[in-house]
């Protein structure tokens, strides 16, 4: 026993300094689980639950580009999560009313549940007319209308 306080005793300060060192990075997990509590969970969160239930296909997407090809120079369409993003290029010589129609083409190739679960961003660009385009379309998943830019 007398050895083992006499060991204490003399190591006092390193056995103190290890205790401190415990605590602080007990303290240091503390306090990041309490500010970032879901570090390694999904990226998404809960905000894609049910979305295999409402699956957007790759073929709708690429029937969406296959009917927009003959109007437009390009288009790309992709989803990221719960929306479906669409990027047109379209002729130079279209005006901003059949370019908006461009949109309304996208919705109706989406059945009402994909349409009720998804939001739907609509951009088209026009190279030659920099000053009134681009315009962006969006569709809420609760909304039944396109808002648009400009």
């Amino acid at each position: 026993m007398k050895d083992i306080l006499r060991f204490i005793k003399k190591h006092s300060h390193v056995i103190v300094g290890v205790v401190i060192a415990i605590f602080l990075i007990i303290l240091a997990i503390i306090v990041k689980n309490f500010f970032f509590p879901s570090d390694s969970g999904v990226y998404y969160g809960t905000r894609l639950e049910g979305i295999e239930k409402v699956k957007i296909e790759d073929k709708a997407l690429k029937s969406i580009e296959k009917d927009l090809k003959d109007k437009t120079k390009s288009v790309n369409a992709r989803i990221q999560g719960r929306i479906v993003y669409v990027d047109i290029v379209s002729n130079d010589d279209i005006e901003i009313q059949p370019a908006r129609d461009f949109a309304y083409s996208v919705l109706n190739a989406l059945t009402d549940e994909q349409k009720a679960y998804y939001d739907i961003q609509v951009m088209v660009n026009n190279e030659a007319k920099k000053d009134e385009f681009p315009i962006i379309g969006y569709k809420h998943h609760s909304k039944q209308n396109m808002s648009w830019t400009k």
